[in-house]
């Protein structure tokens, strides 16, 4: 019996983010096909949600968001170690430290083949111009270390060769996917509407409370519109101060905040439309779920989200860190219900074209079998 092939996935941080749902949604449906292991930072939910899919999970403490040389280096020879024992075919590294980590030991444990995901460059816009360039030059060379690098959007590719970071043909574009199930099912009659989003019109947010979202300018945008309930999503290190402005404005009354939830399908079943405010993106999953869900999205014109909302079509589209302007156009979807649905339908349509599941796995299935036929000649 032919041996599996040995995919080692390694992302940086385990708490939940839009790099490890596309590392939880691999790992748990290409685990038929490959043998796969998944390593990250201890702590987090993805760990549970990916034991509980039976996924193999190995913990690296050292691995940090921050830049840290004594546990950076402690993470690149444990990671070298390990995989030189393992001696994995694939190492697919998603999130920038894990790239820089995991393709650098792969390169000295011999790993054949050497996969990067690159959801949102951290060379993107929103940094000072500096930045952008040193950080684009670190990629310049980690890319040499890389059989191919995947982005999720073609934003992220134009920008990728924008900077010279990897020649045309190593730079290909995955865009992300869910299964729609889940948000058609919890949007069909008889679904029992959250408590707290009785009073309407719902105005929903979901993500990480960190950057790059920003609640802040939201929150100075719904100042500004009359009616409505706001409900915010998600658990991080920026929640604090988030509470404290909802607190400082007087929006106590208006403004929801759930913490993290499993129950997001039926979250959105039971809003009115999405937001999303942020400085700089990839292609978020949080609105390809709205979408699914039949909400109209309004977000920022950041990274690649032209490339899921059609402004005027399936939502609008406004500039980042603009309460006005994003006050303007919430107000115009809380105002005309009939524009909510029309946007909200197209946006259906358009997600279960273009961002399932099933089509980002067989086009991520597709980059394994193509680095590993060239890495076995």
């Amino acid at each position: 019996m032919k041996a599996r092939v040995k995919v080692l996935l390694l992302v940086t941080l385990s708490e939940w983010g839009g790099a490890q749902h596309i590392v939880y949604l691999l790992a748990k449906h290409l685990s038929d096909e490959y043998d796969i292991t998944v390593a990250c930072a201890p702590g987090g939910a993805l760990i549970e949600k990916l034991r509980n899919e039976s996924v193999c999970v190995v913990e690296i403490p050292q691995l940090t968001r921050l830049p840290s040389p004594w546990c950076d280096l402690r993470a690149l020879f444990r990671l070298y170690l390990w995989m030189r024992r393992e001696r994995f075919d694939l190492v697919h590294t998603h999130s920038t430290k894990a790239g820089l980590l995991g393709r650098l030991a792969a390169k000295l444990a011999g790993v054949p083949a050497v996969l990067f995901t690159a959801h949102g460059w951290a060379f993107t816009e929103g940094r000072a111009q500096w930045k952008r360039w040193f950080l684009a030059q670190v990629e310049r060379m980690m890319a040499r270390l890389t059989t191919r690098i995947i982005c999720v959007s073609e934003h992220d590719r134009d920008l990728a060769l924008q900077f010279r970071v990897a020649p045309p043909e190593k730079l290909v574009v995955v865009r992300n996917g869910i299964d729609p199930m889940p948000f058609l099912q919890a949007s069909g009659p008889g679904v029992q509407r959250e408590p707290k989003l009785e009073v309407e019109p719902v105005l929903i947010f979901l993500g990480r409370l960190a950057p790059p979202k920003d609640l802040l300018t939201l929150l100075k945008a719904f100042e500004r519109i009359p009616v409505g309930r706001l409900v915010l999503v998600g658990e991080g290190p920026s929640r604090s101060q988030v509470e404290q402005s909802v607190e400082r404005t007087g929006l106590n009354d208006r403004v929801a905040m759930l913490g993290a939830r499993t129950d997001i399908p039926e979250l959105l079943a039971a809003s009115d439309l999405f937001v999303l405010p942020s400085r700089w993106e990839g292609l978020p999953l949080t609105i390809i779920e709205a979408m699914m869900a039949g909400l109209p999205v309004v977000a920022s014109h950041v990274g690649g989200v032209a490339e899921l909302v059609e402004d005027g079509v399936t939502g609008f589209l406004v500039p980042s860190e603009a309460p006005a302007a994003l006050a303007e156009v919430l107000r115009k979807l809380l105002d005309d219900e009939k524009l909510r649905l029309r946007m909200g339908e197209a946006g259906r349509k358009k997600a279960l074209a273009e961002f399932t599941l099933e089509r980002m796995l067989s086009e991520t299935e597709r980059q394994y079998k193509t680095v590993i036929r060239g890495a076995n000649g």
